[in-house]
């Protein structure tokens, strides 16, 4: 598992040996969701998306 740290720099946890290659962090708070995926060498990519929530939410108040 990777985790997060200050809210800028991806760490690899210590026990992120046996577990999932693939995954999504959702945070609190944020519009976005985080997915993240790991190579065969180690190399963590990650990308995201806008929560579906958020974007009714903000479609909402432009139509109100």
């Amino acid at each position: 598992m990777y985790t997060r740290d200050n809210e800028q720099i991806w760490l690899k946890a210590p026990r992120a040996d046996n577990t999932t290659t693939k995954g999504v962090w959702v945070y609190p708070g944020e519009i976005i969701e985080w997915h993240y995926t790991c190579t065969p060498l180690g190399t963590l990519v990650t990308g995201y998306t806008v929560k579906p929530s958020r974007i009714d939410n903000k479609l909402e108040k432009k139509m109100v």
